[in-house]
């Protein structure tokens, strides 16, 4: 049997860094007559994303909850040159730890019978989620009991390398640079409004940030990036990939209150 470690030990889990060949040309981020950066309308701090509030709700699921060990690769990656070469890394490195993780904790609510106003989910690529009007977000956040493709995305997340999306570009002196940056917040905004959605993210090889969405017209708060490569130990805990996307699924999961997953 494989060793069992803490849910807590198997989030902290550094991602290994992805080295990259920025092509020449990397072109523009998605663009769609229905969406663009003019729609982003205010971008604030979602301040309480953040370790000490995960561990505030959850630190009994984190430590009380195990799971087989699962160390991450130990070869180093190739470098990628494309999005969807990220993409595939991702889908090695990431997806399937953050799907054991919320299988865990879902799994330890409900022997604790704490599963009252939220909804179990797993997390996968886009179309495990219902895809409306060919929109397809990389990632979902879907309701595990409904059919494959039949329910809501209630956390879409999108993919993107580093070259052509990353947080300093908000500041950047070029304005068709800071247009850039807006313009691939709008996409993933029109993935939450679509769903009806109040949380989503947006990754890449550099950091993740998570947001969520105010309302309909087009302000964000976004959290704190969180670099790619952060990790941690269960003494010494950070705020990981791994981590956020956990709790963010744990999020999308409420079904009541000021914070469940629609809008």
């Amino acid at each position: 049997m494989a060793n069992q470690v803490s849910l807590m030990t198997y989030l902290q889990q550094a991602l290994p860094a992805i080295p990259t060949n920025q092509p020449p040309n990397p072109g523009h981020n998605t663009t769609n007559t229905l969406y663009g950066a003019a729609d982003i309308n205010n971008i604030g701090r979602w301040n309480n994303f953040n370790l000490t509030t995960v561990l505030q709700r959850y630190q009994n699921v984190l430590f009380q909850a195990h799971l087989p060990s699962d160390p991450m690769p130990i070869s180093p990656p190739r470098a990628i040159t494309a999005e969807n070469a990220l993409r595939s890394k991702l889908s090695e490195y990431l997806l399937p730890r953050v799907r054991r993780g919320l299988r865990a904790g879902f799994g330890y609510l409900a022997a604790n019978g704490q599963m009252s106003g939220i909804t179990a989910l797993s997390f996968d690529v886009g179309e495990y989620a219902e895809i409306i009007d060919g929109f397809k977000p990389d990632t979902a956040y879907f309701v595990v009991s409904l059919p494959e493709g039949s329910g809501p995305n209630r956390a879409p997340g999108d993919i993107k390398p580093s070259w052509k999306w990353n947080t300093a570009m908000a500041t950047h002196p070029v304005a068709g640079v800071r247009n850039e940056y807006r313009q691939a917040l709008s996409q993933v905004n029109w993935y939450m409004k679509q769903h009806r959605s109040r949380y989503g993210f947006l990754g890449t090889d550099r950091e993740f940030v998570v947001f969520r969405r105010l309302d309909d017209d087009g302000n964000l708060e976004l959290a704190e990036p969180i670099p790619f490569t952060a990790g941690g130990t269960d003494a010494q805990p950070q705020m990981t990939v791994s981590l956020a996307l956990w709790y963010l699924g744990m999020l999308a999961a409420k079904d009541q209150g000021d914070e469940c997953w629609f809008i």
